[in-house]
């Protein structure tokens, strides 16, 4: 007998073995426990995706003519695939503007990515904003993390509007200190400090753009008749920096408002954040220059 041929025949013996199995890939995960953390069953769809679909029925949506919107339109939703092991969340949340803030509060809390807020309508009432996410990791931890936050949903009641009060005067040269960067006044009384970001070396299709179209940082001050200084503005961000900036602003009680893209095909990818603030204007200062430090930081490199 050839003795060559001993070690074959375990190897062959292990491969058929091995093609009897079933293959571990090919088992569908149970999503039960998914399911169940977010307190709705779900259904796996025919691609393997496993989706959970919460239309919205309270308030009533009517759209910009006064028609009834279907619940079914006015979906809150989560979609994972992969294993529940490994798996990559997508979904999104239909929410009342009061509650856009605590909820995106609780996904950050679970480290979710939130990657756009942005409305699906046009004069809806009440106005309903849309809130998108994604994530990556074990299912059953993201699922606890977005039930969390869809349990903010309901809770924030609707912001009462301040009695009027006399405007204040910011002092805008203290203002200018306390951002570490100059502003222009406008001709409307609005004060507005820019950063500039042409270090991102942002293309459209191989051809570079300059800071004018829009590669920047803005905020804009402007004394309000609630007695405060009211803030607005705009936030020109990489994807790497997107979760930094929601997370710096909301540590300073700003709120997010808007996450949105206002170009398509850049390279790199951009991604637009826009915020709103009523206070002291020193204080408000202070607060978008903490989020504005690491970027002006970055581009310096």
């Amino acid at each position: 007998m050839n003795p060559t041929c001993f070690p074959i025949r375990p190897l062959l013996l292990s491969v058929l073995l091995c093609a009897s199995m079933p293959s571990q890939e090919g088992t569908p995960p149970n999503w039960e426990a998914v399911g169940a953390a977010l307190g709705v069953a779900g259904k796996v769809l025919p691609d393997g995706t496993f989706r959970i679909d919460v239309p919205r029925t309270d308030p009533v949506l009517r759209n910009e003519f006064g028609f009834v919107v279907p619940p079914s339109m006015v979906l809150t939703y989560a979609a994972f695939s992969g294993t529940r092991e490994k798996a990559i969340v997508i979904g999104d949340t239909c929410m009342l503007p009061e509650e856009v803030n605590p909820v995106l509060d609780a996904l950050r809390k679970g480290n979710l990515e939130v990657v756009a807020i942005h409305n699906h309508m046009l004069g809806g009432n009440p106005n309903f904003i849309f809130l998108h996410f994604q994530g990556s990791g074990s299912a059953l931890a993201m699922a606890k993390s977005i039930r969390s936050a869809w349990n903010e949903m309901g809770k924030t009641p609707p912001p009462a509007k301040p009695p009027a009060r006399t405007p204040p005067k910011p002092d805008w040269q203290a203002v200018a200190e306390a951002m570490g960067m100059p502003g222009t006044l406008m001709a409307d009384g609005i004060y507005k400090v820019a950063l500039s970001r042409p270090q991102l070396g942002t293309a459209i299709d191989g051809q570079r753009l300059t800071a004018g179209v829009g590669l920047a940082c803005w905020v804009g001050f402007a004394p309000c008749e609630c007695g405060h200084t009211m803030i607005m503005g705009d936030t020109c961000l990489l994807r790497s920096e997107l979760q930094q900036a929601i997370d710096g602003y909301r540590k300073q009680g700003i709120r997010i408002v808007a996450i949105h893209n206002h170009m398509l095909g850049t390279n790199p990818e951009l991604i637009f954040c826009h915020f709103a603030a009523e206070g002291d204007a020193i204080e408000l200062a202070r607060a978008v220059k903490s989020v504005w430090a690491p970027l002006a930081t970055a581009d310096r490199r």
